[in-house]
């Protein structure tokens, strides 16, 4: 397997749920740290590394 095939791998489960988890940190520490919060603070997460993803993954396939 070449170098370039093993960087356009998307990125397994366990990576896209730390990121997800760094996410909803980042989100959370934002917000001023409320409480309750951690459900929409994870979806909110959730769907930027989707959108972040989709976008890395649209400008592999544009090269």
């Amino acid at each position: 397997m070449s170098d370039e095939a093993v960087e356009m791998d998307p990125m397994t489960a366990a990576e896209r749920e730390e990121q997800i988890r760094l996410a909803a940190y980042s989100i959370w520490k934002a917000n001023g740290e409320p409480e309750g919060t951690d459900a929409r603070d994870w979806k909110e997460a959730e769907a930027a590394v989707a959108e972040t993803s989709e976008e890395e993954e649209n400008t592999e396939n544009a090269e």
